[in-house]
């Protein structure tokens, strides 16, 4: 008697779980991405997916799966896209969730010097991100002021690096990253800043941009930081073409351009440093700016050949010259081109 009344509790325990694990292990026949936002609560999408095509029994047993996977290995459920094919079972998507089994995040590479409205294109054209979302990030009035910036927007404040996002992600979450570095870039130039208000970070930014796009090798960014310093001191106009460029946003400059007086960032019209940041800055072009190297140059033009690098000048006169150098070097590339 004993014995039987164990047997029949084990059986049907035995049986239960045979029950269970063919259920558990039965494709469900959903193909489906889903993906899981920051913040999402729970599985749920990928339960609402469940529910519509396999029923509101699979979507339950499958959250009692994923329930118990995560309190057994103290994990939570990473975001982004989880692929389900028709071969997946009960079991299968709880593993998949649990273990974070999902598409690869995307890198996305931020050059130096990108003004936020190529940032947003980059991240749509790499990552498929909102670009309207993002610049609309940059501009809100409470994102500027988490991160202390008394400007239109985050430009200039936001670091150029690589980054790893979802497909599809959150274009505030992006926009957190890149201005999160920048905020930690700025703590350590603090350090040794004899000033740290408002007036000195936007001088700063607004310089180092300038520099970043000026400088075709980094070693030369501290000289030609010595040269708009130089410039600065004595009231000289800056004459930076990138500034004209920042709000044509073409890469040749007309006549026309050089003398519009109604852009505000019109180096050549406008003396002193332009109303803000024409870009986003890296953290060579911004120890440049906070340490410009010290020297009498007040020009500089490029080599016009392979080294990228640039001719500096004290006078007009030598600048000149550094110009017809820099023509014939031109021509002479222009002679030699197959094209």
């Amino acid at each position: 008697m004993m014995r039987r009344r164990v047997v029949i509790p084990l059986g049907l325990i035995a049986g239960c779980a045979v029950v269970l694990a063919v259920f558990f292990g039965r494709p469900m026949g959903i193909r489906t991405s889903v993906m899981i936002p920051r913040q999402a609560p729970f599985a749920r999408p990928v339960l609402d997916s469940i529910r519509a095509s396999a029923g509101p029994t699979s979507a339950w047993l499958t959250s009692v799966l994923i329930n118990a996977g995560l309190r057994i290995t103290s994990r939570s459920i990473l975001p982004g896209w989880y692929h389900i094919d028709s071969t997946t079972s009960a079991w299968g998507v709880a593993r998949m969730l649990v273990t974070g089994r999902r598409e690869p995040l995307v890198k996305v590479t931020i050059p130096e010097g990108y003004t936020i409205d190529r940032i947003a294109r980059r991240l749509s054209a790499r990552a498929e991100i909102d670009s309207a979302a993002f610049v609309s990030w940059c501009c809100a009035d409470s994102v500027r002021r988490r991160y202390g910036v008394q400007a239109p927007s985050m430009e200039g404040f936001l670091m150029p690096d690589t980054y790893f996002v979802i497909r599809r992600d959150d274009a505030g979450y992006a926009g957190q990253m890149m201005a999160a570095q920048a905020q930690a870039y700025w703590k350590q130039l603090s350090t040794t800043m004899t000033t740290g208000g408002w007036q000195d970070r936007l001088r700063l930014a607004t310089l180092a941009s300038i520099v970043q796009l000026e400088a075709a090798v980094e070693d030369e960014m501290p000289t030609i930081a010595g040269v708009y310093a130089n410039r600065l001191r004595i009231g000289m106009l800056l004459q930076a073409d990138p500034t004209v460029q920042y709000l044509t946003g073409r890469d040749r400059i007309t006549g026309t351009e050089l003398r519009d007086a109604s852009n505000r960032y019109n180096t050549y019209i406008h003396r002193g440093l332009p109303p803000g940041p024409i870009g986003n800055p890296g953290r060579r072009a911004l120890k440049a700016a906070r340490d410009p190297q010290t020297h009498d140059w007040l020009f500089f033009v490029a080599r016009g050949d392979s080294t990228r690098r640039h001719r500096f000048a004290r006078t007009l006169p030598e600048h000149n010259a550094n110009v017809r150098l820099y023509r014939e070097a031109r021509r002479r590339s222009a002679a030699v081109s197959p094209n």
